[in-house]
């Protein structure tokens, strides 16, 4: 991880982190999971990942953001 840091591996980073998650969320530590789950959502809306969308809905189904739609009715 901290080479992907190093060298600001940006989709890297996004498969670390979430590997991490999913990791903590198999222990059951949410807090944990979801700490690991905003650095990979952060990540990935840099790089433009199609992966930011999925890791979002993740932290809204363990609470820790809102679904929000646009004026078309469409999640964002």
């Amino acid at each position: 991880m901290m080479a992907a840091h190093g060298s600001c591996n940006l989709p890297e980073l996004v498969d670390l982190y979430a590997t991490a998650a999913n990791w903590a969320e198999t222990e059951g530590d949410v807090d944990r999971c979801c700490f690991f789950l905003t650095q990979a959502w952060v990540y990935a809306m840099e790089a433009g990942s199609p992966d930011a969308n999925q890791l979002r809905n993740r932290l809204v189904a363990h609470g820790r953001d809102v679904e929000t739609s646009n004026n078309h009715g469409e999640l964002l």
